[in-house]
């Protein structure tokens, strides 16, 4: 399949098309590649207030962004908040998605089994609820590293090269957004996703934490077509840390029988 259809990336939180160029630059040369910057990421200047940042208005980046661009359907692969918007676009706009690669999702409302949901919500208010104080008492920068702490290992942000780090510090701005002051996450129900008819690989490091590693094992049991997929010694953070890997692996994942969604 990634040899037959273009492929777009979605990138997370503190990222933007940027993030993915070490992925892009390590794929077959023919493999028609794109990433996209979704809105109040990257650099640019913000052409609203925040109020409309969310699910909603990131799916209609992705769909605006492939109806324009490029040669429909695509596979659409997505890590962490963007894997959000892209299923919501492969909801909506069944036409344009050939298969879905989502790169541990950070998604609760298809989680229906009681004990696993308040697992989830334990581990993502562990992780997530420092980020928020730090963002109150020292600021966007702050709330960053402790944002990268948390999913990955302490200090991630500031050992990386200094473009990489710029990159995630750049994005900083968007951390209020994200946590609470854009708009509430459309919530998409475990029959909504068994209703795709594509192919969803849902795939995850073996030593990520639960707030990931559960949503991404419930999407792949939920999908009428998924398929987990469980990377040996990685975490959340694969595609920064390791992104030839993760390159290679996406191209391992999508040649397997049962991938092509055409």
């Amino acid at each position: 399949m990634i040899e037959t259809h273009p492929v777009l990336f979605v990138h997370g939180a503190l990222g933007d098309a940027r993030t993915w160029g070490p992925v892009l630059d390590a794929l077959p040369w023919n493999v028609d590649a794109r990433a996209i910057t979704l809105s109040y990421f990257g650099t640019a200047a913000w052409t609203g207030d925040g109020s409309d940042f969310g699910t909603e208005r990131h799916a209609a980046d992705l769909e605006q962004f492939i109806d324009a661009t490029m040669d429909a359907p695509v596979v659409v692969v997505a890590w962490s908040y963007g894997c959000h918007p892209a299923l919501l676009l492969a909801m909506r706009r069944p036409d344009l998605v050939a298969a879905l690669v989502l790169y541990e999702p950070l998604l609760s409302s298809y989680i229906e089994d009681d004990a696993l949901r308040g697992e989830f919500g334990a581990d993502a208010a562990a992780c997530f609820g420092p980020v928020g104080e730090v963002l109150a008492e020292e600021g966007e920068e702050a709330a960053a590293h402790r944002l990268f702490d948390n999913v990955g290992r302490p200090g991630f942000i500031a050992d990386l090269p200094e473009d990489r780090r710029r990159i995630a510090l750049s994005n900083a701005r968007m951390i209020p957004l994200v946590m609470g002051k854009g708009a509430p996450p459309t919530k998409i129900s475990a029959d909504e996703v068994c209703a795709l008819d594509l192919p969803v690989i849902a795939a995850m490091g073996s030593e990520t934490r639960p707030a990931f590693a559960i949503p991404t094992r419930v999407l792949a049991d939920v999908a009428r077509h998924g398929r987990l997929e469980v990377v040996p010694g990685a975490g959340h953070l694969l595609p920064e840390s390791d992104p030839a890997r993760f390159a290679r692996l996406l191209g391992e994942w999508l040649a397997r029988p049962g991938s092509d969604a055409r």
